[in-house]
């Protein structure tokens, strides 16, 4: 397995598995948009995204992450937005493999935490989370103001 943090070469990969992720959570299907988000995000510099090869070297899965910065702390901290495996690659511990992967990089640059959300429903994740050392959120309760409904 390799994982290459993306740069444009690889739009054309991560933005199939992005739209099939989108697809997941309910939202249309569209190579076209999912394209030209993944791609303003690289060339903007908004987000980190790592993709995953298998040892054929077929793309399987990929993490988006969003810098951000912890004003307690004073240092700076990832969001993982979004985490992704193929249906067919799924149970084989590439999402724990990436997630390590992530992990090791973040600590090495010094980043405070690493912060994600899941769905209530996803319990598979939420499992793979727990068992990575990730706690639940008890303290804090989240709001959302959603300004803008579209798909």
């Amino acid at each position: 397995m390799q994982i290459v943090n993306c740069t444009e070469s690889n739009i054309e990969s991560l933005a199939q598995l992005f739209n099939e992720y989108r697809i997941f959570y309910e939202q249309k299907d569209s190579v076209h948009t999912s394209r030209a988000f993944i791609q303003q995000n690289l060339e903007q510099g908004r987000s980190r995204i790592f993709l995953l090869f298998d040892d054929a070297g077929v793309p399987i899965a990929f993490s988006q992450l969003y810098p951000a910065i912890c004003s307690v702390a004073m240092k700076p901290y990832y969001y993982l937005s979004d985490l992704y495996v193929v249906p067919s690659a799924r149970k084989n511990g590439h999402a724990r493999f990436l997630m390590d992967y992530i992990t090791d990089l973040c600590r090495k640059e010094g980043a405070q935490r690493l912060t994600l959300d899941t769905a209530t429903t996803n319990t598979i994740a939420q499992s793979l989370y727990e068992s990575l050392g990730y706690d639940r959120e008890d303290t804090y309760i989240s709001y959302h103001l959603v300004l803008d409904r579209g798909g």
